[in-house]
């Protein structure tokens, strides 16, 4: 662009005496100055600068990243390699891994699915928007539109936006992808989870409307078929049919929620790698409050073929933006909507293990809302880099504009802040000292019972209503949440509490009902 105006200007010459009766009036070389001919020049040019900005505009577009969002469901923290599962297998996210950031301490903004997924189309709490529980088909609750979701703000920017796979935000069509900004959508059902992972993706029984749970789009395919591979088919056709505009693509698979259905083989496998690690040993299931208990080991074959199965599909995805040299104009971000399911009450444990963290999805303890998440981006995010600052949700939102270099939308992004600083290796004193609050006021199937929970530095605060006494933990010292502080410490424990009412006080819409 700069080129396309230095010739330009080298083709215009300001006519010093014209300008003392019509100041700033540009005349080209040669021409006389009658007034149509002047009028008729200064219409041309002021075209021709039109059309340049366009231009430059498109080109500033296309030298934009790409932005691919990989939102894995019910995906624990200590699900993959690189953060520390023995047993589960994930070779390609942990390269993913080793070629960006990691975070360490990164949260999800609520134990459960939908608020979580509304939090990071909003930046906002979940409660800022009315969204505090899973939401239940039929219903009535749905992502607001007056909200300005993180893929509007790519598409005002002329990014192409694609979402694929579990929404969970609303069942209405016009409370679907395409109408909250984006372009394109595949295999979005009307609930939060397939109705099976193996073609056609339908739940084999007539109960509570199964059409809910069945995964649109895929009828193309065949007998055997399994549905964490048909939507990365269907990724790898989003990016293959761009044209010259950068991307914005959030593939949000369904794994690893329930239905726990793999591949077959995959399944043999970890089942001979159990006997092989485990033999006929049993490990005593963990209590926890309400008659739940939590699984003590990431034994589960069913499970870890899941992951296994995630896991190469990721590295489909990676070598397709290799392929097609993209890589290195991408930022790939891993992330996951809540802690993995450990934890469920009445005899029952969930399939995966949140060990060293207390219970799993569904608690505001640590192993509901610790999960995994890690940025890449080649020759912008410094490799190996681990992140130990705590962060949440809701910070991608601004994090992802500021990478890509657009415009922040504060008055949008109320409750996250840009991680930008901390993935090019900067200081973030201000990421360090703010606090991280969460508020889940319903009952889980899970066993949890409503309650809300603040962290601030290495203490963590959980208040549950119809509970007197507070639970004050040192993370540092008891990432476990095991050993109570609030009698030792009640003046801190007093000060987190009034700091946790006040935000509950700003941020809850209907604060009486959802008590």
């Amino acid at each position: 662009m700069g080129n396309r105006m230095n010739m330009i200007h080298a083709n215009l010459k300001y006519d010093s005496k014209q300008g003392q009766s019509k100041p700033g009036l540009l005349r080209l070389s040669g021409f006389q100055r009658s007034g149509s001919q002047r009028f008729a020049v200064c219409l041309f040019v002021l075209l021709l600068l039109v059309t340049i900005n366009r231009v430059g505009a498109a080109d500033d577009s296309v030298a934009r990243p790409n932005v691919l969002v990989l939102f894995v469901d019910d995906l624990g923290r200590h699900d993959l390699g690189c953060y520390g599962s023995e047993f589960y297998e994930t070779p390609h996210i942990d390269r993913l891994a080793r070629s960006g950031a990691q975070f360490a301490q990164f949260y999800s903004a609520h134990p459960v699915c939908s608020p979580t997924r509304a939090a990071l189309m909003t930046g906002k709490v979940p409660q800022r928007v009315g969204i505090t529980q899973w939401i239940p088909q039929p219903s009535n609750v749905h992502l607001p539109h007056a909200e300005t979701t993180l893929a509007e703000a790519f598409q005002s920017a002329g990014y192409r936006t694609g979402y694929i796979g579990k929404w969970h935000l609303g069942e209405a069509d016009h409370q679907q992808p395409l109408n909250h900004g984006f372009d394109w959508q595949r295999g979005v059902n009307r609930a939060g989870a397939p109705g099976s992972y193996f073609f056609p993706y339908r739940r084999k029984s007539n109960q509570q409307k199964k059409n809910y749970w069945d995964v649109p789009d895929f009828e193309d395919g065949q007998q055997g078929d399994y549905l964490t591979d048909h939507l990365t088919d269907a990724a790898i056709e989003f990016i293959s049919e761009g044209g010259q505009s950068p991307f914005f693509l959030c593939l949000a698979h369904y794994a690893v929620h329930t239905p726990i259905q793999s591949p077959p083989a995959l399944v043999r496998r970890f089942e001979q790698k159990r006997q092989t690690v485990y033999g006929d040993t049993k490990a005593e299931v963990i209590p926890e409050k309400n008659n739940a208990g939590s699984r003590p080991r990431q034994d589960n074959p069913a499970y870890a073929a899941m992951v296994s199965n995630l896991d190469d599909n990721v590295g489909r995805l990676l070598k397709c933006l290799e392929d097609r040299q993209l890589l290195e104009n991408t930022v790939v971000v891993l992330t996951s909507d809540n802690g993995g399911l450990s934890t469920l009450k009445n005899g029952r444990i969930g399939p995966t293990s949140c060990l060293p963290m207390r219970a799993g999805k569904g608690w505001n303890y640590e192993g509901g809302i610790g999960i995994p998440t890690l940025v890449s981006w080649p020759g912008h995010v410094p490799a190996g880099k681990e992140i130990n600052d705590p962060a949440i949700t809701m910070d991608l939102y601004p994090t992802l504009l500021d990478l890509v270099g657009l415009d922040l939308k504060p008055q949008q992004h109320l409750d996250g802040v840009s991680l930008a600083p901390l993935l090019r290796g900067q200081d973030s004193p201000s990421t360090r000292e703010r606090f991280l609050a969460w508020h889940y006021p319903h009952n889980h199937g899970s066993g949890h019972s409503p309650s809300s929970a603040l962290r601030r530095g290495d203490y963590k605060l959980l208040l549950r209503r119809g509970q007197e006494a507070p639970e004050l933990y040192h993370l540092g010292n008891d990432p476990g949440e095991q050993s109570n502080l609030s009698q030792q410490q009640p003046v801190l424990a007093a000060e987190l509490s009034g700091l946790l009412e006040t935000w509950l006080e700003e941020t809850c819409q209907e604060r009486e009902i959802e008590k």
